[in-house]
C-alpha cells in the first residue's frame, strides 16, 4: 500500500470582513491533490458571500495567460454568513483543477474570517 501524504494550509488567516471588502486567498496548487477539504469559519455579524474558485489557466500565467477563476458549484448551496457567526466544511473529491482559492465578499457588518485546506495525495 503506498504512503498517503497529507497537506495543509492557511489559505484566509485573520481575514477582516468589513465595509464592502473583498478577500481573496492565495491561489493554492492542488494538482495531485485526490481529496481536499475546506474548513471556513467565522465570527462577528457579517453578511455576505463565501465562494470556493478553481482555475486551471493559472498555471500558464508566466507563459502569458491570463489566470481566470470560475466558482464551484454546490448542491445543497454553502452556507453564508448572515449577521452572526457560523462555520461549515466543504468535501472537494478529485477536483479537477490545479488551483483553487477562497474568496469573500461583505455586504454588511463587520468580522474575522478563517479558511483552512488539508489535502490527501493517494500516489
Amino acid at each position: 500500500m503506498g504512503a498517503k501524504k497529507i497537506n495543509q494550509y492557511w489559505l484566509i488567516q485573520n481575514g477582516v470582513m468589513s465595509g464592502t471588502s473583498t478577500i481573496n486567498s492565495t491561489p493554492q496548487y492542488v494538482f495531485n491533490q485526490d481529496n481536499l477539504g475546506l474548513e471556513v469559519s467565522w465570527t462577528g455579524t457579517p453578511t455576505g458571500t463565501i465562494t470556493v474558485l478553481g482555475s486551471i489557466s493559472q498555471q500558464f500565467q508566466d507563459a502569458g495567460a491570463t489566470a481566470t477563476f470560475y466558482s464551484f458549484t454546490f448542491g445543497p448551496a454553502l452556507p453564508q454568513p448572515a449577521g452572526s457567526g457560523g462555520s461549515f466544511l466543504v468535501n472537494l473529491n478529485q477536483v479537477p483543477f490545479p488551483y483553487i482559492k477562497v474568496s469573500y465578499t461583505n455586504v454588511s457588518g463587520s468580522g474575522t474570517l478563517n479558511v483552512f485546506l488539508s489535502g490527501k495525495d493517494l500516489n
